[in-house]
């Protein structure tokens, strides 16, 4: 069942908010795009991990390979463990 052509899906990149203790300095990023209307709630695709200084010139490069660019500033989510931004194509 294919969801509503008129809809356009809301996609994010999302970052952890503190860094591995595993691989220091490095975040995990994840592109999430929410499906309105279909039985699937949304999308999840691990991109990597990303240094923490570097991670969003880093990001910019990702999307610009899925012809994706980062829309607005990042922004906490309600439970403090990621931040996100949104992301729209080009």
């Amino acid at each position: 069942m294919a969801a509503s052509g008129d809809q356009t899906p809301e996609r994010y990149f999302y970052r952890a908010a503190t860094s591995s203790r595993r691989h220091r300095h490095r975040v995990s990023v994840y592109l999430v795009e929410y499906l309105r209307g279909s039985k699937v709630v949304a999308r999840i695709e691990p991109m990597g991990l990303v240094h923490e200084s570097l991670g969003e010139p880093d990001l910019v490069i990702q999307g610009l390979r899925r012809n994706l660019v980062l829309t607005g500033t990042w922004h906490h989510t309600q439970s403090q463990h990621h931040d996100r931004v949104r992301v729209s194509t080009l």
